[in-house]
């Protein structure tokens, strides 16, 4: 019997006893002419509204996620909170961890067994290695028991191209489905040097714009790249990564090729690094780079930054432009794909210390299907953070005398959390936004692997000695700090030796079985 199992047993003895005790209070209580009990919160209407006071203690469901902490969020949280406890019987502490600081607190949190309950993950976020590790639940049943509208609203792909070994271990957010990358370039700044936009094809194309601000913008960084997420040329490149971009072996996204290859020994890995290089000796690539853990839109929210990578889709640069306070356009470099990966792109888990998993999937199932919390979350509280349009229910702007820069509430972490297709709409965006989601999601061109997700179990202990090399090379690699000719060779040959090889043949051995079973 597992742990959760015991504890779900002895929560059923407790409520019996609970139940007995409150039958005999309640005939004392009619004896002497008092009045009815205590009953269980029934759901209130969307706009709230007074509950019963609940039998039981309400349990305080903690949200754990990437992000910059903010000012207001006890405040946000209490107006949550006022209006989710009556509904489910439990309250929600939000806790926002630097981006800089995020692996190293999700890592401590799993190896010491901290208490917590709902923990964002992803695909290019060690999630199939912490599946491995036992860090989170399996979700399936809890998911037909209280996720009801999460099944009812998700595109079943996400759900299906999600799982390991058949089971969800993770809820996707309700957002763009394909995947393509590209770039996020101050637009004010574009058009001061008229500079143009649209011969840009590929990274190299994009040479010449670096080139007139390293000129004539000495306090701005051309192309902005940290350590801490996945900002590099390295990290752009057209790969499939099965599941799971912290565990090496890909196939190209595009095409028939299933072949499980070392990206490390690909011409694509050998050519992004070396214009890496090429950029940073140029002076385009801020210096430290590699070493850097302020997340790029923080950057140019000061005014420091004109290009920075990320991943694209409709209306993409209006929504960064509300977090960031410039005027800024997107230039999509990559094809729309869709694979295993980007369906598990962004997900919320239920931790295995979870003292309550059943809370917590509500929880989660209300940041699924409930405008009021989605909104709250995200976005605040109406005429503090944000003020509503007039005459619109979903359209919403900055209140009189506020700035991007003067802002108390502004996670911009939308993607992260629920369900986007509830989200309002900031003034600047394009109103067909949500229609235009759609119409990106269908054109989409799927890898042949859509729908595997490898299972790194038998080979968890080469993939970590793997990651171990991978932070002593990458970094420097990706920002272009070292000659790629002289440490590409020496890259693979510490790979080999912690077992790369191995890993890969296993992902071809799990992979040609999953296509021959489809």
């Amino acid at each position: 019997m597992t742990g959760f199992q015991v504890g779900r047993l002895v929560k059923r003895k407790r409520s019996i006893i609970l139940a007995t005790f409150t039958a005999f209070a309640l005939v004392l209580s009619a004896c002497s002419g008092g009045g009815s009990g205590s009953t269980a919160p029934t759901d209130e209407p969307k706009t709230g509204g007074n509950a019963e006071v609940k039998a039981e203690k309400s349990y305080e469901v903690s949200l754990f996620y990437p992000g910059t902490p903010q000012k207001d969020v006890e405040k946000v949280q209490a107006e949550i909170n006022k209006y989710i406890e009556p509904k489910i019987g439990a309250t929600l502490k939000i806790n926002a961890i630097d981006w800089g600081q995020w692996d190293n607190k999700l890592n401590l949190m799993i190896s010491s067994g901290e208490k917590s309950d709902i923990i964002f993950t992803a695909a290019w976020q060690n999630y199939t290695v912490n599946v491995a590790k036992g860090a989170f639940l399996p979700l399936n049943d809890l998911l037909d028991k209280a996720g009801p509208d999460i099944i009812k609203n998700l595109d079943p792909a996400f759900l299906e191209g999600s799982k390991v070994d058949g089971k969800n271990y993770g809820v996707p957010t309700n957002k763009e489905l394909a995947a393509t990358r590209g770039v996020l370039v101050r637009k004010d700044l574009l058009e001061k040097y008229n500079l143009d936009i649209t011969n840009v094809k590929t990274w190299a194309d994009l040479e010449p714009l670096l080139k007139t601000i390293k000129e004539n913008e000495p306090s701005v960084t051309p192309f902005y790249m940290s350590n801490s997420t996945g900002n590099g040329l390295l990290d752009n490149l057209d790969w499939d990564y099965l599941g799971d971009a912290s565990v090496p072996g890909v196939i190209r996204k595009i095409g028939s090729d299933t072949t499980v290859m070392n990206e490390v020994e690909t011409p694509e890995f050998k050519e992004a690094a070396a214009l890496a290089r090429k950029w940073y000796e140029a002076g385009y690539i801020n210096s430290d780079s590699a070493t850097s853990t302020v997340f790029p839109k923080d950057q140019a929210k000061a005014g420091k930054v004109f290009m920075w990578t990320d991943g694209m889709k409709p209306g993409k640069d209006k929504e960064e432009e509300s977090y960031v306070g410039f005027p800024l356009t997107q230039i999509e470099l990559t094809q729309p794909t869709i694979t295993t990966g980007d369906a598990s792109g962004a997900m919320l888990a239920i931790s295995r210390t979870s003292e309550n998993p059943e809370k917590a999937m509500a929880v989660i199932n209300l940041l699924h299907s409930d405008p009021y919390v989605n909104n709250l979350l995200n976005f605040g509280i109406e005429g503090e953070h944000y003020v509503k349009k007039e005459g619109s229910e979903n359209i919403i702007s900055l209140p009189e005398g506020t700035d991007p820069n003067n802002r108390t509430y502004n996670p911009g972490a939308q993607w992260q959390l629920g369900n986007q297709f509830l989200n309002y709409l900031w003034d600047n965006e394009d109103p067909e936004k949500w229609a235009k989601f759609k119409d990106f999601n269908a054109r989409g061109v799927k890898s042949p692997a859509l729908g595997f997700t490898f299972n790194s179990q038998s080979v968890k202990n080469e993939i970590a000695a793997v990651n171990n090399v991978n932070k002593q090379f990458k970094p420097a690699l990706t920002s272009g700090a070292v000659n790629p000719d002289e440490m590409i060779p020496k890259y693979a040959e510490k790979l080999k030796a912690a077992g790369i090889d191995k890993i890969i043949a296993e992902k071809q051995k799990q992979l040609d079985a999953f296509l021959a079973s489809n």
